[in-house]
């Protein structure tokens, strides 16, 4: 009876119509192949996961006795895992004419855990009929490693939904759909962190009736058609979050204007939203938001707007430029949607349940309280951050940061200071700062932490396009299967290789701690299919390509020796620098930040625990961003297999794209990280998320 009862109360706010239960008999539930019988129980249907032998998938076609309604805007399930080990992960399918209507949703295991699925997201396989028309719900379960879990589902729902995204297209969003549709998924995430139920709809926006309240998260150009629907939408009553837009008849309809587009230096960033809560009852004081670009909004004159965040800059000092301006019609951002850090779904939820209280929005609760940490398995253990700026975005500059970093026990920090052999340290920037090469290695020393130089090696995102234009016409930049050229240098160059490891050789020789390299890969199947990188094919294969590049994309003829040459490719390059930065500097450490499993790592070229075996790198960080218990654990048995626990120092995403830890969850990893006895943790990265919250949560100023 509690579990129903804490189900009962998981669902949303918005209007459900139950699918489930009553469930079909446990006859009339097909189990597919390996799959056992569904069981009835009195909390819901039970089904029991096994995974032996060669099968990658179990599943169930459950019939739905109910209809779903036409205007549904989601699917919800209630589910209760009780071992997350075997789990992989999770589909959901829904039946309808000839085909089907498919998502993968992300889930926790657990107790009833709450899955939302906004229909926009489903993606059809064959030829189904409409969505509203599913007949059957297929629930699957795909295989992590051996072994048997259970799952119950207690409850399915249709649920209409009183919150929107809209998703751009070419319409909105010409020639940026994909970043567009990026930027929707972005925001579905911190919705879904400040519990705020929302569909996902289309940029036609035809059918805004069921909607009180709408997100624009990117839709640069709106047609005529589009703002007469907004506007319409606006004077029933609707209200709409507005980011990064610069439509003087949108701004308008709210009681503002957009002023000029504003850009700075990437060494100069803006750095966080600073919010007034005394303006907006349950807005953080910060949120971590890096951009080199906005679009300030002001309010029209006789406008009751209220500024409710401004931009820190790069130093971290507030600035007066506006961030977030807040009308009774509704709010307008200057950038995109923040990433789903818990202070940025803190201020969604309270700028929801101001232009709405209709929709019956609670408060967020207090964030769970982390475990305590067990005791580090060694008085050696590396505690890291990586800083993504060249600069220490603290208004004491350097001194500041390392200090606010010691207090809470960090020892270790990755600093970004060189690009594809630019070296960001000593570029000029709009004023004089004191964020120097030597005052941040001074201020290290007096903290003892270990300051190393954190290098990205063959992408040239963020450089000059001056040196792109440059590159390209000396052709020494990667080129994807088509011919175009990628802004990624290519490896096979022998004067790019010198150009980069002359760069890490004279920073090493700067007096850092260490050299951290960083993409040190290919860009996934898109590269490299230079003439160089041909040529360079040809020579170690021993024999020319018949059909280039065809014989050595997936798939092709060649396909195998070419992932084996990339990967070789990578390991010259380190076995290089390697050499290289031992003469220039001894004793300095050189390491790299991987991609978190070997197999994912291999399919880019990236053989590490080759390069850790052979003593070309002293440690590795790999990139295990993920919210998922289940996929963290695994992911760091996967580099257990492969290296040994005193080389792994696992990146924890606290504020990377992928995912944005809150305390408890990053104190667990933590904790496994010790369980193992491995070399250490790095967070990813430097924000006010980090120095303001999480490390005086995880690591107290004793």
């Amino acid at each position: 009876m509690t579990l129903l009862l804490f189900c009962a109360a998981a669902r949303c706010t918005a209007a459900d119509t139950p699918l489930l239960p009553p469930f079909p008999a446990v006859a009339e539930i097909r189990a597919g192949e390996a799959a056992e019988p569904a069981e009835a129980a009195p909390d819901g249907l039970r089904l029991p996961v096994r995974f032996e032998g060669p099968h990658d998938r179990v599943y169930w076609d459950i019939p739905l006795p109910a209809r779903i309604p036409k205007a549904a805007t989601a699917l919800q399930l209630i589910l209760s895992c009780s071992d997350a080990a075997p789990l992989r992960g999770l589909s959901v399918h829904l039946q309808s004419g000839d085909g089907w209507h498919n998502a993968s949703p992300a889930f926790t295991p657990g107790p009833c855990q709450r899955l939302d699925l906004p229909r926009g997201l489903f993606q059809t396989e064959g030829t189904p009929g409409p969505w509203e028309k599913s007949r059957t719900l297929r629930l699957s379960a795909w295989k992590q490693a051996a072994g048997a879990t259970l799952l119950t589902l207690h409850a399915a729902s249709a649920r209409t939904d009183a919150v929107a995204i809209v998703r751009a297209t070419d319409t909105t969003a010409p020639g940026e759909a994909a970043f567009a549709a990026a930027l929707a998924d972005r925001c579905a995430r911190l919705l879904a962190k400040a519990a705020i139920p929302a569909a996902v709809i289309d940029d036609t926006l035809d059918a805004l009736d069921p909607y009180s309240l709408l997100l624009l998260p990117y839709s640069p150009t709106l047609p005529a058609r589009q703002l007469d629907r907004l506007s319409r939408f606006l004077d029933r009553n609707g209200r709409l979050i507005v980011f990064y837009n610069a439509s003087p008849r949108l701004a308008a309809s709210l009681g503002l204007r957009p002023g000029s587009w504003q850009g700075t230096e990437p060494a100069q960033a803006w750095s966080a939203l600073v919010c007034a809560p005394p303006l907006l009852t349950g807005a953080p004081s910060r949120i971590p938001h890096v951009t080199t670009s906005m679009i300030p909004p002001f309010a029209r004159p006789g406008s009751d707007a209220r500024v409710i965040a401004t931009w820190a800059d790069d130093t971290g000092r507030v600035t007066d430029l506006p961030a977030c301006l807040l009308t009774p019609r509704g709010a307008w951002f200057a950038h995109v949607p923040p990433l789903a850090y818990p202070s940025a779904a803190a201020l969604m939820n309270a700028l929801a349940r101001d232009l709405c209280p209709s929709l019956g929005l609670p408060p967020l609760p207090p964030p769970p309280t982390p475990a305590p940490l067990p005791e580090a398995s060694s008085a050696n253990e590396m505690r890291a951050a990586w800083n993504p700026l060249p600069t220490a975005r603290h208004p004491r500059g350097w001194k500041g940061l390392l200090t606010q970093l010691a207090v809470h026990r960090v020892n270790t920090l990755f600093v970004h200071w060189q690009s594809a052999a630019t070296p960001l340290h000593t570029r000029a920037g709009i004023r004089t700062s004191s964020d120097t090469l030597d005052e941040a290695l001074a201020a290290a020393a007096r903290h003892k932490i270990a300051l190393y130089a954190w290098a990205t090696c063959w992408t040239l995102e963020g450089a000059d396009p001056a040196l792109i234009t440059r590159l390209t016409r000396e052709g020494r930049l990667m080129r994807d299967a088509a011919g175009n050229t990628l802004p990624w240098l290519c490896p096979s160059l022998p004067e790019n290789r010198t150009l980069l490891i002359d760069g890490l050789s004279a920073l090493a020789r700067r007096g850092v701690a260490g050299i951290h390299l960083d993409y040190v890969r290919y860009p996934e199947t898109a590269g490299c299919y230079a003439p160089a990188t041909r040529k360079a094919f040809e020579a170690a294969h021993g024999q020319p390509v018949a059909a280039w590049p065809a014989d050595v994309l997936p798939g092709g003829l060649l396909a195998a020796p070419f992932a084996d040459f990339r990967r070789a490719t990578m390991t010259a390059f380190i076995r290089e620098a390697s050499a290289a930065l031992r003469t220039a500097a001894p004793g300095v450490p050189l390491s790299a930040a991987v991609f978190p499993t070997p197999a994912a790592a291999a399919e880019r070229g990236q053989a590490w625990p080759d390069w850790l075996r052979d003593g070309l790198v002293d440690f590795v960080c790999p990139m295990l961003y993920t919210e998922s218990a289940a996929d963290f654990n695994a992911w760091l048995d996967l580099c257990l297999a492969a290296a040994p626990a005193d080389k792994l120092v696992p990146g924890l995403g606290t504020g990377a794209d992928e995912c944005q830890l809150e305390a408890a969850s990053a104190a667990a990893q933590i904790a496994e990280t010790r369980r193992r006895r491995l070399a250490g943790f790095a967070f990813f990265a430097v924000d006010d998320e980090l120095t303001g919250r999480l490390l005086p949560t995880l690591f107290p100023a004793r």
